[in-house]
């Protein structure tokens, strides 16, 4: 998505908190830039609304105004502006990954370590992280586990979106985006269109509100099939456009908001989104590890945004529909909290294993199991049911506690073809013997139970402690050909998550803190395959850090330490997804972010995480591939790669801004260069087989809001350095395959509030 990194950073505030995505807005004092001025800032940190200075958990804030500027767009664009965040995909599944924490495991049941939360509402799919961001209040990364508050699948953090809520007063905002890619290096010209709204008011005065917003976009494709115009005439009108890396995507969210009394509010949410594209669906075999490389009639890419298949034609499709309701009541004593919430989604993926166009390899598939495709479908539902009691100051005390229920079932149904036996060669969409069909279903029913105090033990000592207790049942069935379900397992797990930190006020605005935490990842099954279940992943925390927020500028630091246990690691083996745990792993780091206002125009902001140590302790029998091209393709390998660096995880990720602010002739102008920069790390495996080069891309935006009205305009870049760096990965017998970020792109935004 875009990358425009328009204030990136402004403020990236580090104070550690779980964020519960309910209830108020997040106000703060901000300069003629959009940037904070150093003022407070509230969240619903601790699942309150607290200052964030105030929070000792280390939690990354950007307003909707901020992210926009940002041109954060969709929700992997927030590693734009978040140190030590990192999202990398396979596929349709997003997979965020948080100060070296994250997973490789796919499929039904397979949650991300990094919880997504949407108005209160748990994200419970990989896929359901392709998420677009038109309507947006704020967006609060915290990071480390928040196992208390959070529970399950928050070993590594948590992501908290908050979008815009009704207003009794009339209020709308409506913004047009052209781009243009200049087709520069390996990547071609392309046009890229967005457009995205929203609409709130009043419909009974001080009873009823409601609001509308909307978004959508639209890029015809920056990438190439290289294949199409090899072909025959005939041939080449199945494929259709030789453009790839195209997208097309819709956004709709609807709110109603009932105060029936004082201190009774009702909000009732109802969401729609359709996203389609061939991204990371199609892909580059790098440095030309393809079983179709084997072949001497094989085509495929060699550079970036250059691809080729044989069939069938990549697709990514996502489905995401659901509602929502949330009620909040005032008892006196605090604030008690129903969220009920039910979500719908499918998910379609169109996968050439080997990312290549071989009519010789296609004919050894039945025994090589190289050159195949993969075709799935996964439907998914969940159910959550969330009570909170929000306690008000008790002398020196104050609590949250609550409870909750989750209930998914979610399929993944798996079609390996080949495409011999007669087939026309190079004739997209058509599946010639199935080498499997098979359908693994899991049914996953989870409980919490929590509470977490905070007690002053004096006027600047404070101490937190809280736990939670988790439970959760899995059940796994699996078909093959369409045969009738088979249970294969029924396995269950339980948790206790604590959290003890101490926070020490050196003043208002300044303090130190420590804090001791734990988290809890599910158990997974395996997929289109029986076998046993995997244990949980399970992680400790050690965390000191030091924050302070002043008129004119802001300092966070801090320094964690994770002891990381049964790490989920995920292989393939033929038609097998084979998940398994690793043994244990290390973390420590350090992050600081800060803003520092030079001048009353000039500001100074950014951010850095450096990670110096995150390696697998012990992990003697990992499972991959060979960097060797072989008639049945890449060779699988076991080795011991204890020592070796975690996946996704950067030693150094940084980034940072520096905007003038002013007026011009009747208006504000605002000119922001950004940065945004990651050292080198392995995406997909502990073998070194991808390896993600450093890089740095450079952007900038000059925006113009004349006075007296609505109106504002923006021109920006995107990637000015068109720096190549991996968006999806996947490493299988058949390819190291690769998709990529966005090239350099230019253009204007236009837009209207009222």
């Amino acid at each position: 998505m875009h990358l425009r990194l328009g204030s990136v950073a402004l403020v990236l505030l580090s104070s550690s908190a779980s964020v519960w995505a309910q209830g108020a807005d997040a106000p703060a004092s901000r300069g003629p830039d959009g940037s904070y001025d150093g003022s407070e800032i509230i969240v619903q940190a601790q699942r309150r609304s607290e200052r964030l200075q105030d929070v000792p958990i280390s939690v990354t804030v950007q307003t909707g105004a901020q992210l926009e500027r940002a041109g954060v767009d969709n929700l992997r664009d927030l590693a734009t502006v978040t140190p030590g965040l990192t999202f990398q995909a396979q596929g349709n599944f997003v997979q965020p990954a948080l100060r070296g924490v994250t997973t490789l495991v796919t499929g039904p049941g397979s949650d991300n370590p990094i919880s997504l939360y949407i108005d209160g509402v748990y994200e419970g799919t990989q896929a359901g992280a392709s998420i677009d961001l038109p309507d947006v209040e704020r967006v609060e990364v915290a990071k480390g586990p928040q196992g208390t508050l959070f529970g399950r699948n928050s070993t590594g953090g948590a992501i908290q979106i908050f979008t815009r809520a009704p207003s009794f007063t009339t209020t709308g905002s409506i913004s047009a985006t052209a781009g243009y890619y200049d087709g520069s290096g390996p990547s071609r010209s392309s046009y890229d269109l967005g457009l995205k709204g929203f609409l709130s008011g009043p419909i009974v005065p001080d009873k009823v509100a409601a609001s509308l917003s909307f978004g959508y976009r639209n890029v015809d494709g920056y990438s190439t099939n290289i294949v199409q115009k090899l072909l025959p005439a005939p041939i080449q009108k199945a494929y259709g456009s030789d453009r790839m890396d195209w997208l097309k995507s819709l956004s709709l969210r609807g709110k109603l908001l009932f105060t029936p009394s004082d201190g009774v509010s009702i909000l009732l949410t109802g969401y729609y989104m359709h996203r389609k594209t061939d991204h990371g669906s199609a892909g580059l075999p790098v440095d030309g590890l393809t079983a179709g490389a084997f072949y001497p009639d094989a085509v495929y890419g060699r550079r970036p945004f250059q691809y080729a298949y044989d069939a069938p034609d990549p697709l990514t499709e996502i489905k995401n529909y659901g509602g929502a309701a949330k009620i909040d009541i005032d008892t006196g004593a605090g604030t008690l909290t129903s969220t009920t919430s039910y979500t719908r989604s499918r998910h379609r993926e169109q996968v050439d294993v080997d990312a290549s166009y071989s009519p010789q390899c296609l004919a050894a598939a039945p025994t090589t199991f190289a050159c195949i495709a993969f075709e799935d479908t996964q439907p998914n539902n969940n159910f959550l049911q969330d009570f909170l009691f929000t306690s008000e100051q008790i002398g020196r005390l104050k609590f949250v506690a609550g409870g909750n229920y989750f209930h998914s079932n979610g399929d993944l149904s798996g079609v390996i073809s080949d495409f011999s036996g007669g087939a026309q060669p190079g004739a997209p969409g058509v599946v010639y013997g199935p080498l499997l069909i098979a359908t693994t279903r899991v049914k996953t029913r989870a409980y919490g139970i929590f509470a977490q105090a905070d007690y002053n033990l004096t006027d600047q000592l404070t101490l937190t402690a809280g736990l939670r207790y988790s439970y959760e049942k899995k059940k796994g069935y699996i078909t093959f050909f369409g045969a009738p379900f088979t249970n294969f397992a029924n396995p269950s797990w339980d948790s206790f998550t604590p959290r003890v930190g101490l926070r020490y006020a050196i003043d208002r605005s300044s303090n130190v803190y420590a804090t001791f935490s734990k988290g809890f990842k599910s158990g997974i099954l395996p997929i289109l395959t029986p076998g046993a279940p995997v244990n949980p992943e399970k992680i400790t925390a050690y965390e000191v850090g030091y924050k302070t927020a002043r008129p004119g500028y802001s300092l966070n630091l801090a320094a964690y330490l994770y002891d990381y246990k049964d790490l989920q690691i995920q292989s393939f083996t033929g038609t097998t997804i084979i998940p398994t745990n690793a043994a244990s792993a290390r973390i420590y780091g350090f992050e600081f972010d800060g803003t520092f206002r030079i001048t009353p125009e000039l500001t100074l902001a950014g951010g850095a995480s450096w990670m110096p140590k995150a390696d697998f302790r012990r992990f003697p029998n990992a499972a991959g591939y060979q960097p060797v091209i072989t008639a049945g393709g890449l060779p699988p390998v076991v080795a011991d790669v204890s020592g070796h660096r975690l996946v996704r995880a950067p030693k150094l990720s940084a980034v940072g801004s520096l905007t003038y602010a002013t007026r011009m002739g009747d208006g504000e102008l605002s000119i922001t260069p950004s940065i945004h920069y990651s050292s080198s790390f392995m995406p997909y495996d502990a073998f070194n087989l991808l390896v993600q080069h450093s890089y740095a891309k450079v952007a900038a935006e000059i925006a113009y809001k004349p006075n007296g009205g609505g109106l504002r305009y923006s021109v920006w870049a995107h990637n000015l350095t068109n720096s190549k760096s991996f968006s999806s990965t996947t490493i299988s017998a058949g390819a190291a395959r690769a998709s990529y970020e966005e090239p350099r792109e230019f253009g204007i935004t236009v837009g209207y509030d009222f």
